[in-house]
């Protein structure tokens, strides 16, 4: 290192400190002491002015000494006086820099001259980690030239780093190895003849127990490859390691036939290089999912027995709230000692004490038999970091320390279809209310919200020509069950008030069926002349966002909210129940007489009512009673009304935020409308005059999620939690009496 500093204010016994470049106008200044010193350099000051900004390093030199470096920018002075001190010892120096002397270039011998190996890692984790970036200083032909050269003298053989398999064509797979002593991995950069870029990938560790050494695989960003000679340098407080990236003769396999060929047999692996390419790059989060679905794991189950443990993880849905898990398991010697769930951050996890358990049936060793088993459910940690995963490890631990890997089947990677998996994931007779608190809820609320994250644009299609200016919006949600539709549009058609004053809004929420439906209304309008709109769902969104999207598009003033299985005794219905809206009363939402097809009453207003486990259920007054039963004839304000055919104003619809949509598939979002209108004080009227027939749940009972699973209980559940105070306290001013309630 040139010497081309003044030292103006010697200090004896002390050799004078060195300067050099570091590259372009950085320098770095040098000082050996003969004594010891504890932790950085002390002080160094341009006139009288801390020089910022600096970094320093203290190194011990054989004998007790101490090399001591400052990096700092060159100041622009004409001549800079620079005063070094070491405070600890009340020892200080004085050196001046002409402006107009060039800076020899650092050398690497002169920095290492004197230094062990430890000292020579924490200078190249100085420059690598904090100078180059700190100075700009990665790009510089200079400092390129400092590193190689220490590159060669800390490592003049480098080990090999191999190229094993490509993601597309953004990164590469990569192998290679270091001693199992080489402890954490802090930093990890690619160095060529353009300088040294970092690569922000977390290392995956694999012990090898033949030769004492861990295999480290990485995902290395292509673009940040040098082109020619690269190096891979890895860095961490137990050392340095050098590895010369070996680029392949032919085509590197696909990341795809490497799952295949490669990831059974290291599935933390397979699991890892997901999470690395979720957390990379924007689409990175698609191609892991993609890479699941064509490569997937071999499921893998302890097969049942009649004599020995068995088991198997039927459901394992990844959500932002932890990973639903449920499965069985069966005991017949009582080996049974828990449930773990694999890690590529950790440890297994242990999931057994927060195992929720009930009894199943599984199939036996013979065809056709049946065993009795323990089901389970637990919400576990899904972890940081984590991609979605459709296949999680797990493992049957017994009492001998024997652990057995239990792998599931693929889970959805849609989230409609892992919802509805999670309202299937435990028979509906075992959720009870701690399970769906603690297990189920938070997980079906996280998928719940990613479908309607996902449902998209709906498409609107005009059939005949709507009018101008309607005095009302009937808005009708389509879910699959076309059966009723020919009756309904003639019915409206034969009432001469709909066809002056309302338009009709058919929004279909099977979007499967748009073509279906749209020839299917094509047709009934060359026959009957009214005009249709269709907006079809890009997905389905379930009985509130298809009304909130009707809604919106809708122009008339009054809005009549009514199910596709709604059919009207008579002309009028419509005009009547709009009369019946705002005015004195404060009517804000009316609802009409509802009956089955034989006649008998299915609706004559809703109250609330607690069942055994403290839940609210909706109830209907006089369901199944005769039509004219003298009780449902009283017109009266009631605390509800059922969505199925539910009349009021746009305006007053829009100021409460329509139809909440936190509910699943489709059931307590009337009362929960309902409830809310009241809190605008405002009322809710039953009219008993306008009588309209009701083939109640047709379309419900085409929904597998609903029909097959627990959605009336995590409904029932979140109305209760919402609204209990609310309906206490409406149930106790006005219970019904043998059917009355409150006249009008």
């Amino acid at each position: 290192m040139a010497e081309l500093a003044m030292l103006t204010s010697p200090v004896d016994g002390l050799a004078s400190p060195k300067v050099a470049s570091l590259g372009r106008d950085v320098v770095l200044l040098t000082w050996d002491v003969p004594h010891a010193e504890r932790g950085s350099p002390s002080s160094l000051k341009n006139d009288g002015e801390d020089i910022w900004p600096s970094a320093s390093l203290r190194l011990s030199l054989p004998g007790g000494g101490s090399r001591l470096f400052w990096v700092f920018q060159r100041p622009a002075d004409e001549r800079a006086g620079l005063d070094l001190s070491l405070e600890a010892r009340g020892l200080g120096t004085s050196v001046s820099i002409d402006r107009d002397v060039t800076l020899a270039p650092a050398h690497a011998e002169d920095l290492i001259d004197g230094i062990d190996n430890h000292g020579r890692v924490a200078l190249a984790s100085a420059l690598l980690n904090v100078w180059g970036a700190m100075f700009r200083l990665r790009r510089d032909r200079t400092f390129i030239e400092l590193l190689s050269n220490l590159l060669s003298h800390m490592a003049p053989t480098p080990g090999q780093a191999v190229a094993i398999a490509q993601i597309a064509d953004d990164f590469i797979l990569t192998r290679t190895s270091l001693v199992a002593g080489f402890g954490k991995i802090d930093a990890i950069y690619t160095f060529g003849r353009n300088g040294l870029t970092r690569i922000h990938a977390v290392a995956h560790r694999i012990p090898d127990a033949k030769d004492g050494r861990d295999v480290i695989h990485l995902l290395i960003d292509r673009a940040r490859i040098p082109a020619e000679d690269p190096l891979l340098i890895l860095i961490g407080p137990g050392g340095l390691s050098v590895r010369r990236l070996l680029k392949p003769e032919g085509r590197l396999p696909s990341i795809e036939r490497w799952f295949r060929e490669q990831a059974q047999a290291m599935p933390g692996l397979r699991e890892h290089v997901l999470r690395e390419i979720a957390a990379r790059s924007a689409a990175g989060p698609a191609y892991a999912l993609e890479l699941q679905l064509r490569s997937p794991l071999r499921p893998r189950r302890l097969s049942s027995s009649l004599t020995a443990p068995s088991a198997e993880i039927v459901s394992a849905l990844a959500t932002s709230a932890g990973t639903l898990v449920t499965g069985w398991y069966r005991d017949p010697v009582n080996l049974f000692a828990g449930i773990e769930v694999g890690s590529t951050e950790n440890e297994p996890l242990d999931l057994t004490k927060h195992l929720f358990t009930f009894p199943v049936e599984v199939a036996g060793p013979t065809k056709g038999s049946r065993l009795g088993a323990t089901g389970f459910a637990v919400l576990a940690p899904t972890g940081t970091r984590a991609a979605q995963n459709l296949q999680p490890r797990f493992h049957l631990r017994l009492k001998s320390g024997a652990r057995h890997s239990l792998v599931p089947h693929p889970q959805p990677a849609d989230p409609a279809e892992a919802r509805a998996a999670a309202l299937r994931a435990i028979p509906a007779q075992h959720v009870d209310q701690s399970v769906l608190t603690q297990v189920l809820r938070p997980a079906i609320a996280d998928l719940h919200a990613q479908v309607r994250n996902q449902i998209g644009r709906p498409t609107i299609r005009k059939i005949g020509v709507s009018h101008q200016r309607p005095k009302a919006s009937v808005i009708i949600p389509l879910y699959r069950n076309l059966e009723f539709l020919r009756f309904q549009i003639a019915a409206f058609a034969a009432d001469p008030w709909m066809r002056a004053n309302a338009e009709l809004i058919y929004v279909l929420d099977s979007p499967e069926q748009a073509q279906e439906v749209e020839h299917l209304l094509g047709g009934l309008h060359l026959v009957y002349g009214l005009p249709v709109v269709l907006v079809v769902m890009e997905r389905n969104g379930g009985y509130a966002r298809a009304n909130n999207v009707g809604v919106s598009i809708a122009q008339g003033d009054v809005l009549a909210l009514v199910n596709s299985d709604i059919i009207p005794v008579s002309p009028g219905w419509l005009e009547a129940m709009a009369a019946r809206l705002n005015g004195r009363r404060r009517i804000g939402a009316v609802g009409p007489k509802l009956l089955f097809e034989d006649g008998s009453i299915q609706h004559a207003g809703m109250y609330f009512s607690q069942d055994h486990r403290g839940y609210w259920l909706n109830q209907h007054f006089h369901k199944g009673m005769p039509r004219d039963y003298a009780p449902a004839c009283e017109e009266r304000v009631v605390p509800a009304v059922t969505g199925a055919c539910l009349v009021t104003t746009r305006s007053l619809f829009e100021s409460v935020g329509g139809f909440t949509e936190d509910y699943v598939v489709g059931d307590y979002e009337d009362s929960d409308l309902c409830l809310k209108i009241t809190m605008t004080e405002r009322k809710i009227a039953y009219v008993p005059d306008v009588e309209l027939y009701h083939l109640e749940r047709k379309s419900m009972s085409l929904n597998a999620e609903y029909m097959r699973g627990i959605a009336w209980q995590y409904n029932c559940a979140l109305h209760t939690e919402r609204w209990r105070d609310v309906m206490i306290a409406a149930m106790q001013t006005g219970r019904p009496r043998k059917g009355r309630n409150a006249a009008i």
